[in-house]
């Protein structure tokens, strides 16, 4: 009785040890596929690890019905195979322009980890939209990233910051680390993105190579538009007390929301969350600063309307690709299902429009002298208006 017990004991532990030390995963990688009408879209499915019985893969749910086709509609996996990493080939064709989930799972349940085992296809109606898409996406990005240059090129020539709003500045920088923040963690911490896919077990990760290269950038140059701020002339200019409040309030916010996360009262992915809250909610109040100084000095001088040109020129690309990539894919939710962003980015470009308009008209006439630090030397010069 002893040596028979003995002997289940140890084969069922050999089994137990197949399968912990090398449990099956099957995925798709990549999850985010784009294709034409009609168009065959190669899907890779991915195998690692060994089972010890065989298993099958079943495509049981597609999203869209009979929109979507996948060939072949199963695979099998060879009990005691060991699989390294191995990719297979699986078809897919949409027969309908829109967006869809194709979602397999493996048989019997539970042998595998198949959490990853679904693809967004993204079906387009015209593939050069696809394209002229993209350049667009690359455009407005640039303008972005350029629209930092023409503030800090302009300080170095005044040798002055009269003008320009140290509020504007200061509670952007916040948004912008923040922002950075956020997407750096996303994009990189395995361990923040398995919290989000764990909620989002459909979901892909928000977050790509782009936007934390933009978000770092914008912050590093509003950081160097700042120090310019304590180096050159600024006629007593400096951070409002109001300013320093809502500074002083997002700060706490981290403070406490950082404090929560390490304690384990909130997840490290609400704690980013919150970072991200705080940059949407610095766009709406960071303009109204430079904004109400144009208005007291009846001037924007020392303020670069190209900044803000380029501001705009983004803010319509990006409205121009959302409604391009929405009408190709037959997706219109992907604007009007989240407001936030899209309001976010309209109130940007009517803020673009009251600075262009004190520029170009209320404020063109100059009214008043202003010292001008040229190679270290002292001149005063009548303001001039582009």
């Amino acid at each position: 009785m002893v040596p028979s017990v003995a002997l289940l004991t140890v084969l069922i532990c050999g089994a137990c040890a197949v399968e912990s030390v090398d449990p099956l995963r099957v995925w798709f990688d990549p999850q985010d596929y784009t294709s034409t009408f009609g168009e065959s879209a190669d899907l890779f499915l991915w195998i690692d690890g060994v089972v010890n019985r065989n298993a099958t893969v079943k495509f049981n749910t597609v999203d869209g019905g009979s929109h979507v086709s996948v060939t072949p509609d199963q695979l099998w996996i060879n009990g005691g195979v060991k699989y390294t990493e191995t990719p297979i080939v699986v078809s897919a064709k949409g027969l309908r322009q829109g967006r869809f989930i194709v979602e397999a799972g493996v048989e019997p349940e539970g042998i595998a980890d198949d959490r990853r085992l679904f693809v967004r296809l993204k079906v387009a109606l015209n593939q050069p939209l696809i394209y002229i898409s993209l350049v667009i996406g690359w455009a407005y990005t640039a303008c972005w990233s350029i629209g930092y240059y023409p503030q800090i090129i302009l300080n170095y020539q005044r040798k002055s910051v009269v003008g320009l709003s140290f509020d504007f500045l200061h509670i952007n920088i916040i948004g912008h680390v923040c922002y950075a923040f956020f997407n750096s963690f996303m994009y990189w911490n395995s361990f923040i993105e398995k919290e989000y896919f764990d909620r989002h077990p459909h979901g892909l990760n928000p977050v790509i190579g782009n936007d934390v290269g933009f978000a770092v950038h914008a912050s590093v140059a509003t950081g160097y538009t700042i120090l310019q701020c304590y180096i050159y002339q600024s006629n007593g200019n400096t951070v409002s007390p109001t300013a320093k409040v809502i500074i002083g309030t997002y700060l706490v916010i981290i403070a406490i929301s950082a404090s929560q996360a390490v304690f384990g009262a909130i997840h490290w992915l609400d704690f980013l969350y919150i970072l991200s809250y705080i940059k949407l909610s610095t766009t709406l109040v960071k303009y109204f600063p430079q904004a109400y100084m144009n208005f007291k000095r009846k001037s924007t001088e020392g303020f670069s309307i190209l900044n803000r040109l380029l501001d705009i020129a983004g803010g319509l690309l990006g409205i121009l690709q959302m409604v391009i990539n929405a009408w190709n894919f037959d997706d219109w939710q992907s604007i009007w299902g989240d407001p936030v962003k899209f309001g976010l980015g309209v109130f940007s470009i009517l803020f673009d429009l009251v600075f262009i308009v004190q520029h170009y008209i209320l404020y063109r006439k100059p009214i008043h002298k202003e010292p001008v630090y040229q190679s270290g030397k002292q001149t005063n010069e009548q303001t001039t208006k582009l």
